[in-house]
């Protein structure tokens, strides 16, 4: 040992330079029984050693390095490049050590933690010398032992991406430019829609993607790009709409370039004339926009036969042919599943085997002779048709590793491998030589391929030529409505999203003695899903993701489970068309209010609130779970008829009408809601009966201008009644014309409603109480409506 550390003493050119400390990594297996009896000889080794003067200390690095070879050395490089210069030196230009870095770090994650940042930070600088792969492997370290659900996870992210894209300008990996595209994508994805830094962040998304595209060509990334850059033109500022103009014009402009579609040059012509318009003569940014317009014309001038290409393609030569068939078979296959199951041979294929089996094909030489591009993209995607499988899971189901390399038909032995041959049967027997499984079409040891698998798969599903819906507990159809795929939680957007599905029962008959090729065109068929479901017949016929109508989708799941809690909330990702980290270990409170929280601030739809139950520990206004949305919100009665309208001063209608119409709309800030709205101040609390037993204390509220409620609490409210305010959640529904919109507003506002009851905090903050006790209230009369109180509040 201490014939090594005397080799290694001289590797430091100047005696001043040799580091204090050594580290011990310990990189084996943490089973390994005689790992601790070494790790303690070297380290007493260490401090025994003493040749020339030297005194060197030890720390041994935490347990979490174990079998982590190349982090664990990446670690101890930069801590042995901790030199401290004293004897060449003069004080003013020594470079700052890491002397704060204690000398045996705890056992924690937390400890480690704590040395990643300190030494990511420290090796950022300029003046280090530390190599780049050292600053991208403490990045990560620092990156994944910062808990997402963290706040600065996303900056952690943000700086990992930040030196990764340093070091891709050095080296221009392939592989650094591929995480890096990962780490800008997820940055950019969990940041709420207000944060200042969500536009940036999408900025340097686009400069990756983009950078892939130039390099390798893919038409996806480009796609990407285009996409990325609509929504950066939707909300730029009138200040960057030019640049934005431009930079959309120049990415449609390549594509045409590549797929040769008269509309891509079209367009971007357009944008590239609107943003020269927008530009002042003597703005800087009008010789961009001079630029971009005219690259546009000379590619129309220029590339003449590019005009024919739109409708003949008898003009374009082999090499030019092939690379725009390529180029719409790889845009055709990136927006299906990244594995599929191959129906005529049972293999699983990924991405790369699916193109080179159509390229294979007949199919593919055909494509040759057609005169279109728009004949080509029809023909690659009918090729590319696949089939969706829905279920509930069973006994033996195959898995990814147990399949994977072998064909399916080749294996046996468990309940859930027959019944994925029969769906590939059934698929093949259709016309559908692809077809996807949740069971095994996965890779769910991969976090990153399950984050993408879920925020995917309603849209696999609705560009599924066909889902196949197995009914493993239907025999025959009188139970049909009583089977457990109508009460999981997954299914439900499985039943939606396809625009063609066929159920199947037990023993893989058609219910109804049904020949259907869809069974969303068959009415018997739809009136027995309606039952047992309760969606309305036009949403199982054409079901639109979104947010409209939110409450009633809420509705729609409340009677259904998942096997992971976390799962009632991700499997309505796709439903609300949300897109949100997938974080498995969270609760189900927490994942469930992320969801509501994105669904208020993107919709500004309040109805969410309108629940009576057990409160949720992430907002004093959500649920714990959805299971309070089983209630039916109070229907309205008919509108009023217009005589009531003279108990009302016009001037008074308008006035209130002109307040609440220029209402901010509800958002979030750091788990707070702002929300203004109609708010009604408790007067007077007498108390009717205290709680015996189960039943809580039974009290009549006095409201300003509302009648008197008697409700029962399970709390003791307090004496002073000026602590209380009910809240109105209410969602308006402007007529076109002003007048009927005032008096409509009236007759809403005139109905009995589900009063939310607020207590004030500290710092005017309220928060909810009594969730669980239904408080129906109505206002005293028309007149009083006028007399409404609106405030702005923030809720915890």
């Amino acid at each position: 040992m201490h014939r090594h550390l005397d080799i290694f003493a001289t590797c430091f050119p100047k005696k001043s330079m040799v580091p204090s400390r050594v580290y011990l990594v310990p990189t084996g297996n943490s089973a390994d029984a005689g790992l601790g009896q070494r790790l303690s000889e070297l380290d007493n080794a260490v401090k025994s050693y003493r040749n020339g003067g030297r005194k060197w200390h030890a720390s041994v690095y935490p347990a979490v390095f174990d079998g982590q070879t190349e982090v664990a050395w990446s670690a101890t490089v930069l801590l042995l490049k901790d030199v401290v210069t004293q004897a060449d030196e003069s004080p003013s230009s020594r470079r700052i050590t890491l002397k704060c870095i204690p000398a045996k770090l705890q056992d924690s994650h937390t400890a480690l933690k704590n040395l990643a940042d300190l030494l990511f930070e420290r090796f950022k600088e300029e003046a280090t010398d530390c190599s780049l792969d050292a600053k991208v492997v403490l990045g990560r370290v620092a990156r994944d032992l910062t808990p997402t659900s963290h706040p600065g996870h996303v900056s952690a992210t943000i700086s990992c991406a930040d030196v990764l894209s340093e070091r891709y300008e050095k080296e221009e990996s392939r592989a650094d430019l591929d995480e890096l595209v990962t780490l800008r994508r997820a940055a950019w994805a969990s940041m709420p829609p207000l944060d200042p830094r969500r536009q940036k962040s999408l900025s340097a998304l686009d400069d990756c993607l983009y950078k892939c595209f130039k390099r390798w060509g893919g038409i996806a990334d480009l796609e990407e790009v285009i996409s990325l850059r609509r929504l950066a033109l939707e909300s730029a500022s009138l200040q960057d709409r030019c640049r934005s103009l431009v930079h959309l014009s120049n990415a449609l402009r390549e594509r045409y370039q590549v797929l040769r579609l008269r509309s891509d040059l079209e367009e971007a012509t357009e944008l590239a004339s609107a943003a020269l318009a927008l530009d002042p003569p003597d703005h800087l940014g009008r010789a961009l926009s001079q630029t971009c317009l005219a690259d546009c014309l000379e590619t129309e001038a220029g590339d003449v036969h590019a005009w024919k290409l739109g409708t003949d393609t008898s003009n374009c030569n082999p090499s030019d042919m092939q690379r725009m068939i390529m180029n719409i078979i790889s845009e055709t296959i990136a927006h299906m599943p990244p594995r599929l199951l191959h129906t005529p041979t049972g293999i699983l294929c990924d991405r790369d085997a699916q193109q080179r089996l159509f390229v294979q094909s007949p199919a593919y030489s055909k494509l040759f002779s057609l005169t279109s591009p728009a004949e080509i993209r029809s023909k690659v995607s009918s090729s590319f048709g696949f089939t969706m499988f829905s279920h509930r899971w069973g006994v033996g189901e195959p898995l990814l590793r147990d399949i994977e390399g072998r064909r399916i038909y080749d294996l046996s032995g468990t309940e859930g491998l027959a019944k994925l041959k029969k769906f590939c049967f059934l698929s093949l027997r259709r016309g559908f030589i692809w077809a996807w499984s949740d069971t095994c079409c996965i890779d769910k040891d991969s976090s990153a391929e399950l984050q993408e698998a879920i925020g995917s798969m309603f849209s696999w599903y609705h560009r599924s030529s066909l889902t196949i819906a197995y009914l493993s507990d239907v025999s025959d159809t009188a139970s049909l409505a009583s089977s457990v795929w109508f009460k999981r939680g997954w299914t439900l957007q499985e039943l939606l999203a396809p625009p063609t599905l066929v159920f199947y029962m037990q023993d893989w008959s058609l219910p109804l003695n049904s020949d259907a090729n869809n069974h969303k065109t068959d009415p018997a068929m739809l009136e027995e899903v309606q039952k047992a479901t309760g969606v309305a017949m036009r949403h199982l016929k054409h079901f639109c993701p979104g947010m409209d109508d939110a409450r009633s989708r809420l509705n729609w799941a409340s009677c259904r489970r998942t096997t992971r809690v976390e799962d009632v909330a991700y499997s309505l990702f796709g439903i609300f068309k949300v897109h949100l980290p997938v974080l498995y270990g969270e609760s189900a409170e927490n994942a469930l209010g992320r969801l509501l929280v994105e669904i208020i601030s993107q919709s500004g739809d309040i109805s969410v609130l309108d629940w009576v139950g057990e409160a949720s520990s992430f907002h004093s206004c959500f649920p714990v779970d959805l299971v309070p949305y089983q209630m039916t919100p109070l229907t309205p009665s008919k509108l009023g008829d217009h005589a009531g309208r003279n108990s009302l001063h016009p001037e008074g209608a308008r006035k209130l009408y002109s307040t609440l119409a220029k209402l901010p709309r509800p958002h979030f800030v750091h788990r707070r809601l702002k929300l203004s709205s109609i708010a009604y101040r408790v007067t007077e609390v007498k108390l009717l009966a205290i709680a015996t037993g189960s039943v809580g204390h039974t009290y009549e509220v006095h409201v300003a201008h509302l009648m008197p409620v008697v409700v029962t609490l399970p709390i003791c409210l307090e004496e002073d009644p000026s602590t209380y305010i009910f809240l109105r959640p209410w969602l308006p529904k402007w007529a076109e014309n002003e007048a009927d919109a005032t008096w409509e507003l009236l007759a809403q506002l005139e109905q009995p409603f589900n009063a939310l009851l607020l207590q004030r905090l500290p710092h005017n903050q309220y928060r909810r109480v009594a969730s669980d006790s239904a408080i129906t209230a109505r206002v005293q009369d028309l007149a009083s409506i006028g007399d409404s109180e609106i405030l702005s509040l923030e809720i915890i």
